[in-house]
């Protein structure tokens, strides 16, 4: 398992309203977990301090 950073944003590449962690097995996991997540809107996914994935 790998470690994840869900920040739900406002806007892509805007303003972070709320920060998650997840683990997840993969890169998409992580994403189709972010993308099933209510509370996720618009969201953008982080490994390692790099976007992996964004979520609209």
């Amino acid at each position: 398992m790998k470690h994840y950073r869900v920040n739900k944003v406002a806007k892509p590449d805007g303003a972070v309203l709320k920060k998650k962690d997840i683990l997840a097995s993969s890169d998409k996991d992580a994403v189709e977990r972010a993308a099933n997540d209510t509370d996720c809107p618009v969201c953008e996914v982080y490994r390692d301090g790099a976007k992996i994935g964004s979520i609209t």
